[in-house]
């Protein structure tokens, strides 16, 4: 009873006095380097970005670099005011489209002028105050960062295995659609999570190679835990979701910032202690998500 009584305790000292954690998407369009690269590229990029004011519902935490404003210096600068911004309960998503390159030694993504280093995007997202982060590398070779951008609390997708898949991928073009494709919504809660994101446009790359009778020169990959990310896309837009399903949302958003709290918390807290914490707050949002459930399928 007292552990219970403590963990309780604690659970509620968890959300009181603290920001509402929120979520911050960057999205960079690379070099295409030819028409019809730079094309596909701007076209996966803008429904990338519409998914995510779909989500937000506004647009100031939505930073898009694309065509010659895709500099390193203006990456950097992007990165610099994400620093500046988020705090350690945010969540941050960031989506990479266009080339990328390895030679062995360090893969490059490829911008307007000097390219930006694997090495350079793992410091600086290492750096990040947001502890919660997905990050999407749809480039070629992109699969050379898998192991060195993996970390606690990060999900990293690429769409291929290694940096020796160095040919133009598709799996932008099916990243953007899984954002926004209902059949993606697997238990149908009206939000793509990031493994149903990745899953969907795994097997649309998948079946685009089998259609065109041609061997796959890109294989999606993921690290980290996908399961504990954070809600990555609405398939309905904020401003059209009912005052129930706002309020709903609101809690859930609250009982999320508190599993991130207690994650950073967890080398203060009694391993027991811990546990409980992270039991009784799973077991609120499953309900919770039960609850948001019931009211999108009946609006």
């Amino acid at each position: 009873m007292r552990l219970a009584a403590a963990a309780l305790a604690a659970a509620l000292a968890l959300g009181a006095g603290t920001a509402r954690a929120e979520l911050y998407y960057l999205i960079v369009t690379g070099l295409g380097g030819e028409p019809g690269y730079a094309e596909e590229f701007a076209d996966n990029t803008a429904a990338m970005v519409a998914a995510a004011e779909r989500t937000l519902g506004e647009t100031t935490q939505i930073r898009v670099l694309s065509g010659d404003g895709a500099t390193l210096e203006a990456l950097r600068a992007a990165l610099d005011e994400l620093s500046q911004r988020t705090e350690a309960s945010d969540r941050l998503a960031v989506f990479l489209v266009g080339h990328g390159s390895h030679d062995g030694v360090d893969y490059k993504f490829n911008l307007t002028g000097p390219d930006v280093t694997g090495s350079e995007l793992a410091e600086r997202l290492d750096a990040m105050p947001a502890r919660s982060q997905l990050v999407v590398n749809a480039s070629s070779a992109s699969g050379a960062v898998l192991e060195q951008w993996a970390a606690d609390g990060r999900v990293v997708i690429t769409a291929t295995r290694n940096g020796r898949e160095r040919n133009a991928t598709t799996f932008a073009a099916h990243w953007a659609a899984a954002l926004s494709a209902g059949d993606a919504d697997i238990n149908k809660n009206g939000s793509i999570s990031v493994q149903e994101a990745f899953d969907y446009a795994s097997r649309l790359v998948a079946e685009s190679y089998e259609a065109e009778g041609t061997l796959a020169t890109e294989h999606p990959e993921i690290r980290g835990d996908a399961t504990s990310a954070f809600e990555i896309s609405r398939l309905t837009a904020r401003a059209d979701l009912t005052p129930e399903i706002e309020a709903l949302d609101r809690e859930l958003a609250d009982l999320e910032e508190q599993v991130a709290s207690l994650r950073l918390r967890r080398d203060e807290l009694d391993p027991d202690a811990y546990q409980t914490q992270m039991l009784d707050l799973q077991v609120e949002i499953a309900l919770l998500q039960e609850q948001i459930d019931e009211a999108m399928a009946e609006q």
